[in-house]
């Protein structure tokens, strides 16, 4: 379980480099629809991991709603990027690859304190990302999407947090 608290937390550094440009430096719709869709499809995988593994019904119902809520997201951002003459990428990035293979690895004992801990740094960069396009996106429609995905992101990311101190 050490193991996995010290790669999760070790990814979750790695995040902290994306957040800061997400924060400060304008990122390009391309860099924009490729992030989102990278996290889209992290927090699906992920969550269908979750509803196999997971023996904890809250966990079970946040996987679902994750989800739902993301293949709705993906779907709404290939929409936009398409009226912006963007291309969203099928697959994950390695970044988020990596996490989901981890998350893979980690024992059925170790797996609900993992997938939380991977959801709570998920949303935050996330949630950084959709913040910072919203305010100075350069896309019209991508920016439009981040605007309305950004609270959804933020009430999952709280929701991930009070799951995290529940454990």
């Amino acid at each position: 379980m050490n193991i996995m608290r010290t790669a999760i937390a070790a990814a979750a550094v790695g995040l902290m480099g994306s957040i800061a440009l997400a924060q400060t430096a304008k990122i390009s719709p391309q860099e924009f629809a490729t992030m989102a869709a990278s996290s889209d499809l992290l927090e699906i995988r992920s969550s269908e991991l979750a509803m196999q593994k997971s023996q904890t019904a809250a966990i079970q119902e946040f996987a679902q709603m994750m989800i739902n809520d993301h293949t709705k997201a993906s779907k709404d951002l290939m929409a936009a990027a398409q009226k912006d003459g963007v291309t969203v990428p099928a697959e994950m990035t390695k970044k988020h690859a990596s996490k989901v293979e981890a998350l893979k690895t980690a024992d059925n004992e170790a797996f609900d304190e993992a997938y939380i801990d991977a959801q709570v740094a998920a949303h935050r960069e996330a949630l950084a990302l959709m913040s910072s396009y919203a305010e100075s996106g350069d896309a019209a429609a991508l920016k439009a999407h981040a605007q309305k995905t950004a609270p959804i992101v933020q009430r999952h990311f709280e929701h991930a947090q009070q799951l995290d101190k529940a454990k």
